[in-house]
């Protein structure tokens, strides 16, 4: 059976996101509004809304450090498209939504490590020389 493109299965969107698949299931047990489709054999179709939505729990729960408990409380009852476009101001922080972005921060980081790596070892030389 073809896949359309607009959906991804949880081993892609695992990849993407650097999750486990066994954290999606699990997330899915816990919070009522991430529902992917599931189509012949169980398997799991998940929607770009779905996708937003998981990458909003991940920075909630691994970036700010919020418990699941407070992740459920923050959701309620509301539907997907009312928690996305909340006025929470924690959906305000820049990169919330965005993975992508999250990884050019880490390189840039990596680059400015690198670059002080090299200050150091310049000033250790010329510390030496003199």
């Amino acid at each position: 059976m073809k896949t359309i493109k607009k959906f991804k299965t949880i081993n892609q969107v695992s990849k993407y996101f650097n999750i486990p698949q066994h954290v999606l299931r699990f997330w899915e047990n816990k919070f009522v509004q991430l529902s992917p489709l599931k189509l012949s054999g169980n398997r799991r179709y998940y929607r770009d809304i779905d996708i937003k939505l998981i990458g909003y729990i991940r920075n909630l729960l691994y970036q700010d450090h919020i418990s699941i408990k407070g992740v459920q409380k923050i959701f309620g009852n509301k539907k997907v498209n009312q928690i996305l476009k909340t006025s929470n101001p924690i959906l305000k922080k820049k990169n919330v939504l965005d993975n992508k972005n999250e990884k050019k921060t880490l390189i840039n980081e990596s680059k400015i490590k690198n670059s002080f790596k090299n200050i150091v070892i310049e000033l250790k030389k010329i510390k030496n020389s003199l």
